[in-house]
């Protein structure tokens, strides 16, 4: 669904929630009925909005949606020979983005402009039969014919041989799947052993300044925006209901341990509204 925000890391102490440090216990979570997360609903709410979907993102984020993206791909550490596997693609904009050069994690190779290399290859599933049009013409229109392939599918049920792919992203859609320990679990069986996960979604800001401001906007100011723009009033109301039910990161990093992960850490970007949760896939 639609992205804002400011890049800005929030640091403390141990912001994260990782393999290394104790879980913490003051998650907080908006109260929201659990929305309906059936695959016809969603595939259904996503074909009606998709026409606009992209136009959202980056206007309720100004744009900031794109360095979510990049540092998903930074954190993969991505060598240039991997196969990537983008679940919940929708328009195709993390797999475009793991094609691109980008900014090496090192300081002198940053001075000198050096850029990390691609992903060699790229598969990209959703069930949304029109975002994965519109991703198709983004990726044709970008000459990346040849190096991303889309296809049509069910992150619970993933249409990927048992490690067969070196890295794996999902970006804001983990919390829309209808049994988000079915699809970690899924993502767990394709990847290589060693393989890396990075996942983007949406929490709830724990600083109290900005937690109720941020809720005020979440709660009446994006659906109405969300509704006047895609014409589709459900599923911008949506979105806040299934960010408030969705696991706390703590809880969340415990569904990533038990399908098969080491290595877990959820990073709060943009003072919480995002997480980013990186995961390795365990050896054996």
């Amino acid at each position: 669904m639609g992205t804002w925000g400011s890049c800005t890391s929030w640091r403390r102490p141990c912001p994260c929630i990782c393999d290394s440090c104790e879980s913490h216990t003051d998650e907080l979570t908006v109260v929201a009925t659990q929305p309906d997360k059936s695959p016809d609903r969603i595939s259904g709410m996503f074909d009606a909005i998709a026409p606009r979907y992209d136009l959202l993102n980056r206007l309720l984020s100004a744009g900031i949606d794109r360095r979510w993206r990049a540092a998903a791909i930074r954190s993969l550490q991505l060598t240039g020979r991997e196969t990537l596997l983008d679940v919940c693609c929708g328009t195709a904009d993390v797999a475009l983005e793991s094609r691109r050069g980008r900014p090496s994690l090192s300081a002198e190779a940053r001075s000198a402009k050096a850029e990390g290399p691609p992903a060699a290859r790229v598969v990209g599933v959703d069930f949304s039969g029109a975002m994965l049009a519109l991703g198709l013409q983004k990726v044709r229109a970008a000459g990346e014919s040849g190096r991303i392939t889309l296809l049509r599918g069910d992150a619970m049920r993933l249409p990927a041989a048992d490690r067969s792919v070196d890295a794996a992203t999902i970006a804001f859609g983990i919390r829309n799947v209808q049994r988000p320990d079915v699809a970690c679990a899924e993502i767990a069986r394709v990847l290589r052993p060693g393989g890396r996960l990075a996942i983007l979604e949406f929490g709830v800001p724990r600083i109290p300044g900005i937690r109720p401001v941020y809720l005020w906007y979440f709660t009446h100011v994006l659906p109405r925006i969300g509704r006047a723009i895609s014409g589709h009033g459900a599923a911008y109301s949506y979105l806040p209901a299934s960010v408030g039910t969705f696991a706390p990161p703590a809880q969340f990093v415990e569904t990533l341990r038990r399908a098969g992960f080491s290595d877990v850490r959820a990073d709060p970007l943009t003072f919480g509204i995002v997480y980013l949760y990186t995961a390795r896939r365990a050896a054996t």
